[in-house]
């Protein structure tokens, strides 16, 4: 028999020239990486987001203007003085127009159509040129004793039904008072500190329908009775 012959592989050296290599067993096949575009546009779009946002708030700031303000409360009727006037800053809003802080000449000396509390932005509405009392009306000061008016007491803009009532009647506990003549209606417009009998002095705008009841309710003693809207 012929003499076999046998091969064996030989670990091929290294830095040899052969264009022969063995994959090694422990390399694992490397995998492309994918870039991930959307992050990309969302971060681009986000940002646009902010951007915007950043714009309109700067545009909305520069759009603010002077407006007037109001101090301290006041009450319905009462005029209105430099002292009483502050300027913010406001947005203009076309259903609801400020009133500039350039017009403060003008609102000093107008008095209030209403309650106003203090931080008040005014709007044209608020108040009026017209003095009170105004054409027609007249003023007059009631005397009222306590128990003769609501007991929380009234408020400057407060309407009032007055009943004049005989005087000397209803002074006993349980006695009630005895009508003199038809009741009217007013407005008040302010309200006295008590006396020594805790009696106030109510100031009321009538009209002049009723001056003359007002005139003669003033004389005397009356009840008065707060209204509600619409009443």
């Amino acid at each position: 028999m012929g003499t076999a012959l046998s091969f064996s592989r030989q670990p091929k050296a290294h830095g040899s020239d052969s264009p022969y290599t063995e994959p090694e067993d422990d390399e694992a096949p490397r995998v492309p990486r994918r870039r991930r575009w959307w992050l990309l546009g969302v971060a681009v779009v986000l940002a646009a987001v902010v951007a915007l946002g950043n714009f309109a708030l700067i545009t909305g700031q520069d759009d603010r203007v002077d407006a007037l303000t109001l101090t301290r409360d006041v009450d319905w009727g009462q005029r209105i003085e430099a002292s009483d006037l502050g300027v913010v800053k406001a947005v203009p809003d076309q259903p609801l127009a400020f009133i500039p802080a350039g017009d403060r000449d003008r609102v000093v000396g107008q008095v209030a159509r209403s309650v106003l509390p203090a931080g008040t932005v005014l709007v044209p509405g608020q108040l009026s040129g017209q003095p009170i009392p105004g054409p027609g009306e007249r003023l007059a000061g009631l005397l009222v004793r306590p128990g003769h008016l609501p007991a929380r007491g009234l408020s400057a803009g407060d309407l009032v039904q007055v009943t004049p009532v005989a005087a000397g009647n209803g002074s006993d506990v349980g006695q009630a008072p005895v009508n003199m003549s038809d009741p009217f209606r007013a407005r008040v417009l302010g309200v006295g500190p008590p006396d020594s009998a805790g009696a106030v002095t109510v100031d009321v705008v009538v009209g002049a329908d009723v001056a003359d009841a007002a005139t003669s309710a003033s004389a005397g003693q009356v009840v008065l009775v707060q209204l509600g809207p619409g009443a």
